[in-house]
C-alpha cells in the first residue's frame, strides 16, 4: 500500500515540474513533513477500509441421517450335491449265483449252464447291444460274447446265463466275466463297478460205478401244445402258448426277420436256446441230449423239412419244423412237450 502512495506523490511532482508559466518560476521546495503526514493519513484510511467488518452469512448445518445397513441373519440353505450315477454300473443280485455255486464238483466234460443275477445300478438302459463278455481265467468252452436277450432299465434285475463245459483235466477252474456296452467298454460289479463276476468249479476224477442191470422203461412224453404259424417280417412267436405276437414281448421265444442279408433270420429271445437237428423228427430225448445255443438261424434258401430242437423261455423242450416260404411268409409247425 505504501508503494501506491509513493506513486501518487511521484505523479504530483511530475505535473508540477511540467507546468508552464510565462516566466520561469523557481521550483518549490518539498515539505517532507507534510508529505509524510499525507502518506500516513492515506495508509491509515486504507487500513480502516480493509478491516471494516463484512458480515457473512452463517449456514445452518443440515443434519443428514446415514442409514445403517441391516445385517441379513438368515442362515443360508446348505445344499448337498447330488451324486451323479455313472452310465454303466452293475451290482450283484440276491443271490448272484442262481446256478452252480462256487467250488461245485463236476465230472470232466460235463455240460452246464451258469446263471448270474445282476442289477442295473447305473444311469443307462442296457439294450440288446450290451453283452456278457469273457474277461479272464478259463472260458470253460463258452462263447466269449453273449448279447442280452432283453433291455434292462436302471434299477431292474436280470439273470444272465452262459452255457459251459467242464474241462477234461482234473483241477480247480475259474472263469471271470464282465458286461460290455455297444462301444466295447467293460464294466462289472463292486464298489467301483470294475470287478468281474465268475464261476468256479472243481473237476474231479471219474468214479466208475459197478454196472447193474436196470430194466428199460419207455415213457411217452406228454405234449403240452402243438401249432403252426405263418411268420412275416418282425413277427414274434411264443412257443409255450402257441401265440403269435403276444401282448407281452417278454413271453415270446423267437422273432423272424426277412429281407436283410441273409434273407431269412430266426432269432431266439428271452433266453430261448435251440439247435438245427436235421431232416427227421426228433424225440424228447434227442432234443435233451443236444447242446443248445443262442445263435440266430439264418438262411437265404428256405430249408424245407428241417427240424430245430429248442428250449423255450419257460425251459420247456420242443421242435420247430420249417415248412416253406410263400408270399413273404415263412410257414412253420411246432410242438412243445410239457416236461422240461
Amino acid at each position: 500500500m505504501i508503494r501506491k502512495y509513493w506513486y501518487v506523490l511521484f505523479v504530483l511532482c511530475f505535473l508540477a515540474a511540467c507546468s508552464r508559466s510565462e516566466e520561469p518560476t523557481p521550483l518549490p521546495t518539498l515539505d517532507t513533513t507534510r508529505l509524510y503526514e499525507t502518506a500516513v493519513s492515506l495508509v491509515t484510511a486504507d487500513i480502516a477500509i480493509t478491516h471494516t467488518h463484512v458480515p457473512t452469512q452463517t449456514s445452518t448445518p443440515t443434519t443428514t441421517s446415514t442409514p445403517i445397513p441391516t445385517i441379513d441373519r438368515t442362515r443360508p440353505i446348505i445344499s448337498t450335491p447330488t451324486r451323479e450315477l455313472p452310465c454303466n454300473k452293475a451290482a450283484a443280485g440276491n443271490p448272484i449265483d442262481v446256478t452252480i455255486p462256487d467250488d461245485m464238483k463236476m465230472m470232466p466234460g460235463t455240460n452246464f449252464s451258469k446263471t448270474w443275477r445282476i442289477e442295473n445300478v447305473g444311469a443307462c438302459t442296457w439294450t440288446r447291444l450290451y453283452s456278457v463278455t469273457f474277461f479272464s481265467g478259463n472260458s470253460l468252452g463258452a462263447r466269449h460274447t453273449h448279447n442280452l436277450q432283453q433291455p434292462v432299465n436302471p434299477g431292474d434285475i436280470v439273470d444272465l446265463t452262459v452255457d459251459m463245459v467242464a474241462p477234461q483235466n482234473i483241477g480247480l477252474y475259474q472263469s471271470n466275466w464282465m458286461l460290455s456296452d455297444p462301444d466295447g467298454n467293460l464294466f462289472g460289479i463292486g464298489p467301483h463297478g470294475d470287478a468281474p463276476f465268475w464261476v468256479r468249479i472243481e473237476v474231479v476224477e471219474v468214479v466208475t460205478p459197478t454196472p447193474t442191470h436196470t430194466p428199460t422203461i419207455t415213457l411217452t412224453p406228454v405234449v403240452r401244445i402243438t401249432g403252426s404259424a405263418a411268420l412275416e417280417n418282425g413277427d414274434e412267436l411264443d412257443l409255450d402258448t402257441a401265440t403269435l405276437n403276444p401282448p407281452d414281448d417278454t413271453e415270446a421265444d423267437l422273432v423272424y426277420q426277412y429281407g436283410d442279408s441273409p434273407i431269412h433270420q430266426l432269432i431266439p429271445i428271452n433266453d430261448t436256446k435251440w439247435v438245427v437237428f436235421g431232416g427227421t423228427q426228433p424225440s424228447l430225448g434227442d432234443c435233451i441230449n443236444k447242446t443248445l445255443t443262442e445263435e440266430p438261424i439264418s438262411f437265404d434258401q428256405v430249408p424245407d423239412g428241417t427240424f430245430i430242437c429248442y428250449r423255450t423261455s419257460e425251459t420247456l423242450r420242443g421242435w420247430l419244423l420249417i415248412n416253406g416260404f410263400e408270399e413273404s411268409q415263412l410257414n412253420v409247425n411246432f410242438l412243445t412237450w410239457a416236461a422240461p
